[in-house]
């Protein structure tokens, strides 16, 4: 082999050398940057989580605080005021039958009273509960006889309790968008767990609503599909006959 082939070799190997180097360093780079990206995504969307959990802890301590006070109004002060009354008839003429119903009619108050209570303790966020706020919620429904609703649980809900706050402001929005818009007579829920997902139906059997129409594309929806996101989950709404379902689907851990 003379000189010039030698040359010849050792520049081809040299170039295909730093072409080598050259890739490996691209990939590198290539693989560096979107590392970043995935950083700056997630952490962008745990910004997003942490914003948006904030805004729902204060849409839930605001609605309590409404429901609260309505409940103070027509339900805790009806029941002292008929207490009151029955024990002025008692002290005008003593009937052991008056007081016994004075007093009872003072002990459901009191027992509202350590019920709504719990509504303000500050450790509420530890204590949250999405089932037992929920059987709350619609119990709360029902009392006013207008509509009836009705939920269907399945295994205790494991999810932290974040998580769960976030899901019982989506359901409640859910359910809450019925009301406003479908004027049905029943609404069902029901959850049931999936390998390691959690499936929440809510059904009505309103009116409907079409669902790609520009005007029912407000507030409510957004936040619904948002929120539903955030927590890694999809909802869709479907027609019924009649009514609306609802489907909303979620792993249970984050």
């Amino acid at each position: 082999m003379d000189i010039a082939q030698e040359i010849y070799i050792i520049v081809m190997a040299t170039a295909f050398l730093l072409l080598l180097a050259v890739g490996i360093t691209s990939l590198l780079l290539v693989y560096q940057k979107r590392q970043l990206r995935y950083r700056f995504e997630k952490q962008q969307l745990q910004n997003q989580y942490t914003e948006e959990l904030l805004k729902t802890r204060l849409e839930t301590q605001e609605y309590t605080l409404n429901t609260v006070s309505r409940e103070i109004h027509d339900n805790i002060g009806q029941l002292l005021n008929s207490s009151k009354l029955l024990i002025g008839v008692a002290q005008r003429a003593p009937q052991p039958d008056t007081l016994q119903t004075a007093a009872d009619t003072l002990g459901q108050a009191i027992q509202e009273l350590r019920s709504l209570s719990k509504s303000l303790n500050n450790e509420w966020l530890e204590q949250f509960s999405f089932t037992e706020n929920l059987d709350a919620e619609v119990a709360r429904i029902n009392a006013s006889h207008k509509i009836r609703m009705t939920v269907e649980h399945a295994a205790p809900l494991t999810m932290p309790k974040d998580r769960q706050l976030v899901l019982f402001r989506i359901v409640q929005e859910t359910f809450q968008n019925a009301l406003k818009h479908a004027e049905p007579t029943h609404i069902h829920i029901k959850t049931q767990h999936h390998h390691g997902h959690l499936q929440i139906d809510v059904i009505d059997n309103g009116k409907g609503f079409d669902l790609h129409d520009p005007a029912r594309q407000g507030f409510g929806i957004t936040n619904i599909k948002l929120r539903t996101a955030l927590l890694g989950g999809t909802v869709n709404w479907m027609a019924e006959q009649p009514g609306t379902r609802v489907v909303i689907q979620l792993p249970l851990n984050g």
